[in-house]
């Protein structure tokens, strides 16, 4: 006879290597997915040969496990048997009860899932940056890139002259939306993107608007800045080496998508407002782009596609907070910038906007190759303290299909 208890207790599983590590969030969300079975005595759990949809955790009781040349070995909670049973499929071994048992179960999807999960991280910090030691080929090279840091010797990209005038302009109480009009004109491209974005769907109102000092009103100051800044960035994002263009194209196509998936998850999570969100989506990858820039004097750098991913893959985060600190920018940008890919990082009890710019990456990357290599949405703490910790997968899904529109708009306006 089967008895299924849907409820799970943390305390009695925490046991078990692939629940122990996981954070709270994710552990309690996983435990919501799982179920105890009591089993009897005698009763065969898992067939030879079968491919069964779970994966079992002894709790209580005793069982054995039979290969197909007979071989047999005996497992007891009590002596603390925490591997996995019927983990494998199809089946190498028949599992059957020696005496009742109590039997976690796990989906199988979910748990090979958990098996691709990175370690918990939970590095963020107020302190300067100090980089870290890394081994490998691009050794030499991070040492330089870091040696160059230290010694602020290190060429980072400048922000377009825009950005300052606007910056200035807004943050003078004296000024008015005319004012901020006549600086954004001066860019007629910026200015541009700045009337299509207050007449499309994220922010038109009744009646359209065909000039910017009314633009400026509906926007508002905040929002009127921090869409001059995204606009004006693209321009930075070109280079006169044909591969490192190719590159930065590529890169400007990812913050362009991520960029518009914050902006709609922050319409959900309060706290978040979504232009702030829409920038840092934007800047989580600017260390990325100052690496590419660097690399057109390093044609050991340039010339190498291998070399120049692990370099961008030690060094991007690090850098890119580096840039925004030069750049003034607050330090949750920063942050968003260092731990833009600390899958499984759990600090703030609220969410922030490394949370917004987690989830909007591994939202951006479904459908391409790079899921294999990401943990699933549902497994990052990130995704369950977003829209009050209620979000489901489908629910998730749901907010960007009904956001469709308004995001392939931002991603238009967004493109080089």
């Amino acid at each position: 006879m089967i008895q299924r208890v849907t409820a799970v207790s943390a305390n009695r599983v925490k046991k078990f290597p692939i629940l122990r590590g996981l954070p709270k969030r994710v552990l309690d969300y996983v435990l919501t997915e799982t179920h105890i079975e009591h089993q009897n005595a005698g009763v065969e759990i898992a067939p030879i040969g079968e491919s069964g949809d779970q994966v079992y955790y002894l709790l209580e009781g005793e069982v054995s496990i039979t290969d197909r040349e007979g071989k047999q070995v005996r497992c007891q909670a009590e002596q603390k048997c925490l591997a996995p049973l019927a983990d494998k499929t199809p089946n190498p071994a028949a599992v059957r009860a020696i005496t009742a048992v109590d039997l976690l179960c796990i989906p199988r999807e979910l748990y090979e899932a958990m098996l691709r999960l990175p370690p918990a991280a939970n590095k963020r910090t107020n302190q300067p940056i100090e980089l870290m030691d890394t081994n490998g080929p691009e050794a030499a090279l991070y040492w330089e890139f870091h040696e160059a840091i230290q010694s602020n010797a290190l060429e980072l990209p400048s922000m377009p002259d825009i950005t300052m005038r606007i910056a200035k302009v807004i943050n003078d109480a004296n000024t008015d939306s005319e004012d901020i009009a006549r600086v954004v004109q001066a860019d007629p491209t910026v200015a541009a993107r700045v009337i299509s974005v207050v007449n499309s769907a994220a922010y038109r109102g009744k009646h359209p608007i065909d000039n910017l000092p009314d633009a400026v009103t509906r926007l508002g100051r905040s929002v009127t800045h921090n869409l001059v800044i995204s606009f004006a960035l693209g321009k930075l994002f070109h280079s006169r080496s044909k591969p490192l263009q190719q590159r930065m194209i590529n890169l400007w196509r990812h913050l362009s998508y991520v960029a518009p998936i914050c902006h709609e998850l922050a319409h959900v999570t309060p706290g978040l407002t979504p232009d702030q969100a829409l920038l840092c989506g934007l800047l989580h990858d600017i260390g990325a782009l100052a690496i590419l820039g660097a690399a057109r004097s390093k044609p050991e750098l340039a010339d190498d596609p291998e070399l120049l991913d692990q370099v961008l893959n030690s060094l991007k985060a690090e850098v890119g907070a580096m840039v925004l600190r030069k750049w003034e920018f607050p330090n949750y940008f920063v942050q968003s910038a260092l731990h833009a890919e600390d899958w499984m990082e759990d600090i703030s009890q609220d969410p922030d906007y490394v949370d917004l710019v987690v989830v909007a990456q591994l939202h951006a990357y479904v459908g391409t190759p790079m899921m294999n290599r990401l943990p699933r949405l549902d497994l990052v703490p990130a995704f369950h303290k977003l829209a009050l910790g209620k979000l489901t997968p489908r629910h998730s899904i749901g907010i960007l299909e009904n956001a469709k529109e308004r995001i392939r708009e931002l991603r238009e306006l967004l493109a080089l």
